[in-house]
């Protein structure tokens, strides 16, 4: 009886450890995961910076001697052209005598736009005072605020898009750097051309500038599919390696939008299955079903 009681308890306990061992032993469940498909294409990035329109070719018109302004013959905005009449002075040496008849006539030496008009007809002005100042209207440019940081984006040669207040877009072209930083900001100025109406000076104005990061057409994906680490320079994704095997992938990517971002490298097709959604945490190699 004995021995039949502990051949008894001996196959309890063995199919009791069989169990035990088949329950640890049991696979976890896999990850339910939906997936997408990459899309081949470029993502143009915009940096919108501030610009200010200037003029450079300035012609500033100033009284030969200390005088009374008879007849202001200007008014801001007038086209002028070299040689025209601007003002009629009369010294006021001429003025104390009363001949009324000796008269200063002070002309445009070039072709331009009248910008400030200081002196106004019956004014006194001193000797050397500025009465108005003549623009060259093709010497106007944009001067544009460029964050040391984003200089990459701003080169000679470069082209953007002006946009004024109005909402009018203009193409314009860099040309040179100022070589003036402002200590503040940390940025610099740099000019850029393009043909535009008659503007005052001072007026603010964009600058758009549009960069891609290749010329070839890379992969677009869903930025739900990209995980990266806290410090934001590794990224990589999680893509199918089989039917139910996620595979971690590193990748370089490229620009962005608020839903969407290039991959670089490595290349990947438009058949490639990128899980999309529920890939957060994931090792590599880890067991997933696809729901979607």
């Amino acid at each position: 009886m004995k021995a039949d009681y502990l051949l008894l308890c001996v196959a309890v306990c063995l199919v009791s450890c069989r169990d035990n061992g088949a329950g640890t032993s049991a696979s976890k469940p896999a990850t339910q995961v939906n997936v997408t498909y990459p899309s081949l294409g470029n993502i143009n990035q915009e940096t919108v910076l501030t610009a200010v329109t200037a003029y450079q070719g300035k012609s500033a018109v100033s009284a030969p001697v200390a005088s009374f302004v008879v007849s202001a013959h200007v008014k801001p905005g007038v086209k002028v052209k070299a040689g025209d009449i601007l003002y009629r002075l009369e010294s006021k040496e001429q003025h104390a005598l009363g001949h009324g008849n000796h008269y200063i006539y002070v002309k445009s030496a070039c072709n331009g736009i009248v910008l400030d008009v200081n002196a106004q007809s019956g004014s006194y002005v001193t000797e050397g005072e500025v009465l108005c100042t003549v623009v060259d209207a093709r010497s106007m440019v944009f001067e544009i605020d460029v964050p040391y940081e984003q200089r990459q984006y701003v080169k000679e040669g470069s082209h953007c898009v002006i946009e004024l207040p109005d909402g009018t877009r203009l193409s314009a072209m860099v040309k040179f750097p100022l070589a003036t930083m402002d200590v503040a900001s940390q940025s610099e100025k740099v000019v850029a051309v393009a043909k535009a109406p008659l503007l005052p000076e001072g007026m603010s104005a964009k600058a758009i500038f549009t960069s891609r990061s290749a010329t070839r057409a890379v992969a677009i994906l869903p930025k739900s599919a990209v995980q990266s680490d806290e410090t934001m320079t590794e990224f990589w994704i999680m893509r199918l390696a089989d039917d139910s095997i996620a595979a971690k992938v590193m990748v370089v990517v490229g620009n962005s939008t608020r839903d969407s971002i290039e991959i670089l490298s490595p290349a990947l097709s438009t058949e490639e299955k990128v899980i999309n959604e529920g890939s957060y945490g994931l090792p590599d190699k880890a067991k997933v079903v696809v729901i979607q």
